[in-house]
């Protein structure tokens, strides 16, 4: 009898552990590629063939210009826009699309709207602007808690492309892309911690500050806290507590506009880029990283891959020609081609072992991620497109809806629960 006891005791001691820590089935989606930045969402309890078999549009709103994709944190769903001037940081319901406040500054108007998707943590958002205005809000009610200009402030070089990389929050500091290895900034005061020299770009056509566009990728070197950014130059890997550069390495087929995040599993980094330079993957056991190998296999221009037991699964070819690109399966021991796929440019995330793939002209798929060949389990055609959107924002599934938006800011909640 004493033993039965205990065992319920235990088992209501973890599965209240697990409930208050979201380990169960309550979890978020709190930043650019999810809880752990690698495009994998934990979700199970969905549907994958609902997208053919009864499709579903929860609900529809406008959040203006813009790239940016989503964050979602205790229902509420955060993201960027822009309308003329206004740089705008929404708070939605995630379940009605309702709006809960709206933060908006003045920003320039570039090409595409916002491109980094706001990060939230504990109370607060944090968000950065195209033209490099940092902005940490209270997430329940908008407040602002602080704002910094990192150009103006910091020294901070604008890229050709605008900033890009979302923000990363890693301990108490705030990882931002910026000049040649990034920047940290206190995330309760917006105070810089320290930030990384301005480059210069190794192509003159092309007037970049040294900085790119891909997210910072955290991870642990040789017992600290490391962070890998893109540069014009290359990738560092940087201490996140000194911005310390740890190892560099000087890409040389590269010097356009890095996109892609790098993938960093087993003391290994997978780099890619478009414009045609390819991938490697890259040895960071040692003192300097070295080439395991390199090919044109996967060349990622609007979405990185994701990684599922040894295979790379991505998008292989640029958005300026859109009938080569195709969605490709990469084995990660030998850097063979398992198969491809003529989709056209699609960006993509991974969930339950599916592949969530979005087409620029608003088609959604479910894909097996089987590493032997393409295996297609449903589409949509998202509705009420008028022919001109970009979908380049990768879609995002959590609770059993799928949230897609397109660049002039229509973002849409689809329903795939079971």
């Amino acid at each position: 009898m004493k033993g039965r006891i205990l065992v319920f005791v235990l088992v209501s001691f973890v599965f209240g552990i697990s409930t208050q820590y979201g380990i169960a089935d309550d979890y978020d989606w709190p930043r650019w590629r999810g809880p752990n930045g690698d495009g994998i969402s934990m979700e199970t309890e969905w549907n994958p063939k609902a997208l053919s078999e009864d499709p579903k549009i929860l609900w529809k709103t406008d959040v203006g210009l813009g790239l940016s994709n989503v964050a979602i944190k205790d229902n509420y769903l955060y993201t960027m826009g822009q309308q003329g001037r206004e740089n705008i940081i929404y708070c939605l319901n995630a379940e009605t699309g309702e709006e809960v406040w709206r933060y908006s500054h003045e920003s320039r108007m570039g090409p595409y709207g916002p491109l980094a998707t706001p990060t939230v943590e504990d109370k607060y958002v944090y968000t950065l602007s195209i033209d490099g205005y940092v902005v940490c809000l209270n997430a329940k009610t908008g407040k602002l808690r602080w704002a910094k200009n990192i150009v103006e402030e910091y020294g901070s070089v604008r890229p050709h492309y605008w900033f890009s990389g979302s923000p990363v929050i890693e301990g108490g500091l705030l990882i931002i892309t910026v000049n040649v290895s990034g920047m940290a900034l206190d995330k309760k005061t917006g105070k810089k911690v320290w930030v990384s020299e301005p480059g210069k770009s190794m192509d003159p056509g092309i007037p970049q500050s040294g900085s790119e566009y891909a997210t910072p990728v955290m991870y642990d070197y040789k017992g600290k806290r490391s962070a890998a950014i893109f540069s014009s130059k290359g990738l560092s890997s940087v201490d996140v507590k000194t911005g310390e550069q740890q190892w560099f390495y000087d890409w040389k087929p590269y010097r356009k506009a890095s996109v892609a995040d790098p993938i960093i599993f087993d003391n290994k980094v997978f780099i890619s880029v478009a414009y045609p330079a390819g991938c490697e993957l890259l040895d960071i056991s040692g003192v300097e990283p070295k080439v395991i190998w390199k090919n044109h296999d996967m060349a990622n221009h609007i979405s990185t891959c994701v990684l599922i037991d040894g295979y790379l699964y991505g998008c292989d070819g640029d958005v300026q020609r859109p009938s080569l690109c195709t969605l490709t399966c990469l084995d990660t021991e030998t850097g063979n081609n398992t198969w491809s796929k003529e989709l056209g440019p699609v960006s993509l995330i991974a969930a339950d072992d599916k592949l969530i793939v979005l087409h620029e002209r608003g088609t959604l798929y479910i894909v097996e991620a089987s590493p032997t060949s393409y295996q297609e389990i449903a589409s949509l055609k998202i509705p009420d497109q008028l022919g001109y959107e970009k979908w380049w924002t990768p879609p995002v599934l959590l609770r059993g809806r799928i949230y897609c938006r397109n660049g002039i800011g229509d973002l849409y909640c689809i329903d795939v629960s079971k």
